[in-house]
This record gives C-alpha cells, sequence and structure tokens, in this order.
C-alpha cells in the first residue's frame, strides 16, 4: 500500500518537474527571440532580410513598424515626431530645393528617427524581458522544491521498501 502512495507521488512530481522544465525552456526561447528581434530592430530599420531570417518574431516586427508608422505621423505635441520632421524638411528645402539634396536629407532624417525611435521601443522590450526574468525565477523556485520533494520521496520509498523487506538470518 505505502509502494503505491509513493509510486503515485514520484509520478505526480517526475511530471510537475517536467512542466516546470518546459516552461523553463519556453522562457528561454522566448528570451533569445527578444533578443533577436531586439538586435534586428536596433538600427531603426527592418529589412526584408531580417524578416526572412527571423519568422517566429514577425508579429513583433508588424507592430514595431506599426507604431513606427504611427510615431512619425503623430505630432510632436501627443509623443511623436512629425512636427520636427516636417520643420527639418522644411528648412531644408529652404536652404536648396534640388531632389538630391532633399533625399539626402530625408534619408538622414530617416535614420535618425528609425534609431531615436528604436532606442525607445528597446525599452518595452527591456521592459517583457524583466517580465520574463521575473517569470523564469519563479518557475526555477518551484522546481527546485519539486526536484527536493521528488528526491525526499524517493529516499522514503526506498526505506519503507527496506523496512517491508522480510530478513533472513543465517541464510548462504
Amino acid at each position: 500500500m505505502a509502494y503505491g502512495l509513493f509510486c503515485r507521488k514520484k509520478i505526480y512530481l517526475t511530471n510537475l518537474v517536467f512542466t516546470l522544465q518546459s516552461q523553463l525552456d519556453n522562457i528561454m526561447e522566448q528570451k533569445q527571440k527578444m533578443l533577436n528581434f531586439s538586435a534586428n530592430i536596433a538600427d531603426g530599420k527592418v529589412t526584408a532580410e531580417e524578416l526572412a531570417s527571423d519568422p517566429t518574431n514577425f508579429n513583433n516586427y508588424g507592430e514595431f513598424l506599426t507604431s513606427y508608422d504611427a510615431f512619425i505621423n503623430t505630432s510632436d505635441d501627443e509623443g511623436g515626431a512629425a512636427s520636427t520632421i516636417g520643420s527639418i524638411g522644411s528648412v531644408a528645402m529652404e536652404e536648396n530645393n534640388s531632389e538630391a539634396y532633399a533625399a539626402a536629407i530625408a534619408e538622414m532624417l530617416n535614420q535618425s528617427v528609425g534609431t531615436e525611435y528604436a532606442q525607445q521601443y528597446s525599452k518595452k522590450i527591456d521592459a517583457m524581458e524583466n517580465q520574463l526574468d521575473m517569470q523564469q525565477k519563479r518557475i526555477e523556485t518551484k522546481l527546485s522544491a519539486a526536484e527536493k520533494q521528488l528526491e525526499a520521496t524517493e529516499q522514503a520509498e526506498a526505506k519503507a521498501i527496506e523496512r517491508s523487506t522480510p530478513k533472513y538470518d543465517g541464510v548462504a
């Protein structure tokens, strides 16, 4: 009877350990995805090669591009950069009205605004990584406790088996 109880508890704890280890693996995978995503958007641009090489983050790239588009089309008063971009473009056109000059200014603006936005967006990524870190620590604590319980159960089971086994003295 006692063996059945120990066996049941061992199965439960073994499954719990497996589940917690799977959750840790999932968190590590999510952290790796976030690291790849963060590295790819650091320059403020998302290229087709970056999208193709990191399809698991497709939704993150979509959200980044959508929010970046909103950022450059929202006025400065509302937290965007449209007013600044417009005023710099106007000054540039007053200085030199050539298309090549306007294209060069537009490229410089896109690069600097993209980089600035990527830095702001990385704060959101850092917050998500911190949340994953806290979740990982909670799971590691649960895993450690489950492993200790499993070990204690296995030791108790071994002692119970040893005590229930008949001993024969003098049998050679």
